[in-house]
């Protein structure tokens, strides 16, 4: 339960940063997207503004201006001039002369005559005389070539063109847009991180599925480790106790006693042992360091002779446990690797082998070259009640032992471990099967090249 609270705090954890991660990324965005906007919409505006005083000043300036385009009354605050349509077809458009000043925003323009403003020409449309007057003291404070905000969700520019003084004002309808485009950068943020808090669940989990696989092999890891140092030191334990409970026991009994006891410790070394190889393995594998011959001005080893030499090894306990052993070695394969390294993998797998071959089976030893002579074949198989399919994938795991079959006695699960290690470090492919009774496990190693294969 603490271990599953864990990782479900560890989970969160990782959700949350994702999900902070993702809110400071669109908040950014957004905020850069808006601010884009905010000043496009600005500088349309104040070119629609500019433009339009251009083309009042080309009609005529102060000196053309008049108080036509003014009706007081008017409901709108700002209105287009009931005959802009009738002007404009009866004269030649005045924007012939400016092409590139073509306006998005209906703007009103008007000159400066002392105290009061009189519609400038062509203006496009025209304020009312009560919304005009309250704009009077912003139009004296505002500053020239700057966009200031006016009355009644207006702004206004004010520019010196030749001698006179123009303002000219529209509505800011084009920046209340904005509001609008905040709301959607809203919604579409709140859709997006909903869509990322989902993807982040899926992802954590997937994320920390190797952390919690790795930590229940830890724990079974050490679950094993220590059932497997227990059961030798309650032996030594007991047999110890009974020596000192039992003083006056006969030589034979004491000597059985002591006997126990040694093979016990024997055991525990031997766990031992090889819980220190892995070890040194697991080191050398986290710092790079592997068991084939990556230098190719290394000398290569004769493979033959150390899958022999290992082989013959176990001949005499062939014989003791009345199984036959057979070798079929193809001479003068050569390898660029670990020659200690080999030697060990290939007495793991036959002591494997002889462990857990039947009463009366077969032990197999072969070792070849490939049909296109780039790579030497070993095997090593044994005929005996066999793997389960359903448990193959887990024979190279450490400590792990198949009840009556592999492992189910005489070994403490460690062995094929070691061999997958080595193999790994290699990079020889170690692979197990087991069909119709026979259990085979296979590797293979590139041949090494001669000169003379280098110079051809």
């Amino acid at each position: 339960m603490k271990v599953t609270g864990m990782f479900r705090r560890l989970q969160l954890r990782f959700i949350g940063l994702i999900m902070a991660v993702v809110t400071a990324i669109l908040v950014v965005m957004f905020a850069i997207m808006g601010a884009i906007s905010y000043q496009s919409s600005l500088d349309q505006l104040a070119s629609d503004l500019n433009a339009a005083i251009d083309i009042s000043a080309d009609e005529g300036g102060k000196a053309a201006g008049g108080p036509q385009g003014m009706r007081a009354g008017a409901p709108e605050a700002l209105k287009l001039e009931e005959d802009a349509a009738s002007a404009m077809a009866a004269a030649p458009p005045p924007l012939d002369r400016h092409p590139e000043k073509r306006m998005a925003t209906p703007v009103a323009v008007y000159v400066s005559d002392g105290p009061s403003l009189v519609a400038a020409p062509r203006s496009g449309a025209a304020l009312d005389e009560d919304v005009l007057a309250d704009a009077m003291a912003t139009v004296e404070a505002a500053p020239l070539d700057a966009l200031t905000p006016a009355v009644q969700g207006m702004v206004l520019l004010k520019r010196d063109v030749r001698g006179a003084t123009y303002v000219a004002f529209a509505n800011d309808s084009a920046l209340a847009g904005l509001e609008t485009l905040c709301s959607i950068f809203a919604a579409v943020g709140a859709g997006a991180l909903v869509v990322f808090l989902l993807i982040s669940i899926l992802f954590s989990r997937w994320a920390l599925r190797p952390v919690q696989q790795a930590w229940t092999r830890q724990r079974e890891f050490v679950a094993n480790a220590s059932h497997e140092l227990k059961t030798p030191l309650s032996i030594i334990k007991a047999n110890t106790e009974i020596l000192l409970e039992e003083p006056s026991a006969d030589a034979d009994a004491r000597g059985r006693w002591l006997a126990s006891t040694k093979e016990a410790s024997e055991s525990m070394e031997q766990v031992l042992e090889e819980l220190l190889e892995l070890a040194d393995m697991d080191e050398s594998a986290e710092k790079g360091r592997r068991f084939d011959g990556e230098d190719e001005r290394a000398d290569p080893v004769d493979l033959s002779r150390i899958v022999e030499g290992a082989a013959l090894r176990f001949e005499s306990r062939a014989f003791e446990g009345g199984f036959s052993y057979e070798m079929d070695i193809e001479e003068g394969l050569m390898v660029r690797a670990d020659g200690t390294a080999i030697a060990r993998l290939v007495q793991i797998l036959l002591d494997n082998a002889c462990k857990y071959v039947d009463g009366k089976g077969r032990v197999s030893v072969r070792l070849s070259a490939d049909g296109a002579g780039m790579r030497a074949m070993m095997s090593v198989s044994n005929t005996g009640e066999g793997i389960p399919p359903e448990k193959l994938d887990r024979i190279f795991d450490r400590f792990f032992r198949v009840d009556g079959a592999h492992g189910a006695s005489g070994g403490h699960g460690l062995g094929l471990a070691i061999a997958k290690e080595i193999s790994d470090g290699m990079d020889a492919g170690l692979a197990a099967a087991s069909e119709e009774g026979i259990t085979t496990f296979t590797f293979s190693l590139p041949l090494a090249r001669s000169s003379s294969d280098g110079d051809a």
